[in-house]
């Protein structure tokens, strides 16, 4: 019997532009597809910084972000706003794929790297192409099993 599965992203009171976000996610696939046919463990470190200014501020020291607004207003893309904290997520997530591709190919284990990277790519297709958060799935598997369980534990 299929299992209903609720999604459940964190939820915080700032708001970012989900078209900005997807215009990042095409930066990242272009940025990562580069580091991949290099092997540049720089542009991975460099990509994994960028992801920190995303995930541990409010964005707007980002280049990434900063190019992708320029972008989204020139492409006269609008405003679709959506909860801030799952992109943060997301780009925790991704900072943590980065900063690991970019140790891998230091080490010189192109063939883990390139997996990994494979990952990345396709997490950053999915939001960009169609505006799927995989980290927002992540976050429900993590988080919803704990608070079933939790409520249904209570006294």
């Amino acid at each position: 019997m299929a299992q209903n599965i609720n999604i459940l992203c964190p939820i915080s009171p700032d708001r970012i532009n989900e078209n900005v976000a997807r215009v990042a996610a095409f930066y990242t696939i272009a940025l990562s597809t580069i580091g991949l046919a290099t092997g540049s463990y720089l542009l991975f470190f460099a990509l994994g910084i960028d992801f920190a200014l995303r995930s541990f501020t409010p964005g707007d020291s980002s280049p990434i972000r900063r190019i992708s607004k320029l972008t989204a207003q020139l492409l006269s893309l609008g405003q679709k706003p959506t909860d801030a904290a799952p992109k943060k997520f997301a780009a925790g997530v991704g900072l943590a794929f980065s900063f690991a591709i970019a140790i891998l190919f230091a080490l010189q284990l192109p063939t883990t790297a390139l997996i990994l990277g494979a990952v990345l790519l396709f997490c950053a297709a999915l939001e960009g192409f169609v505006g799927f958060c995989v980290g927002c799935m992540v976050y429900s598997a993590l988080v919803v099993p704990f608070l079933k369980k939790s409520t249904t534990q209570r006294p």
